[in-house]
């Protein structure tokens, strides 16, 4: 399978230069994507909010490639705040089926915007 770009109009459009995702070798490399709406909006200080339109936003960018959150092999969850850590258990498991969670690797740190709260890459099989 050759290197493929892959984008959507279903998420926001970056603002910076990247792919949404990148299909090459049978899997789906995902940008981190945040939880912008494709109006550009972010639910500011809602953490509940804004990590369910990152995992709607992943869930998109995935359909666009052919894949799904089902073929998700491998997670990054970058959390501005480990207090949101709970929260962010909570949520991620309803879109991800118990007994077929990724690997995962949650990481506290800064986002380069100040008003996003998580931000989610993956890789997932085509």
């Amino acid at each position: 399978m050759p290197r493929q770009v892959v984008m959507t109009d279903k998420v926001a459009r970056p603002r910076v230069p990247l792919s949404n995702a990148v299909k090459a070798g049978g899997l789906v490399f995902v940008s981190g994507t945040v939880g912008f709406a494709v109006d550009g909006q972010v639910a500011r200080g809602d953490f509940g909010a804004q990590i369910r339109q990152t995992l709607d936003n992943v869930k998109a960018v995935l359909e666009a490639a052919g894949s799904s959150l089902d073929r998700v092999v491998k997670v990054n969850v970058i959390l501005a705040r480990a207090a949101d850590f709970a929260a962010m258990n909570e949520i991620y498991r309803t879109y991800f089926r118990e007994g077929n969670y990724p690997a995962r690797t949650p990481i506290e740190a800064r986002l380069m915007n100040p008003d996003l709260l998580v931000e989610i890459e993956c890789v997932a099989e085509v």
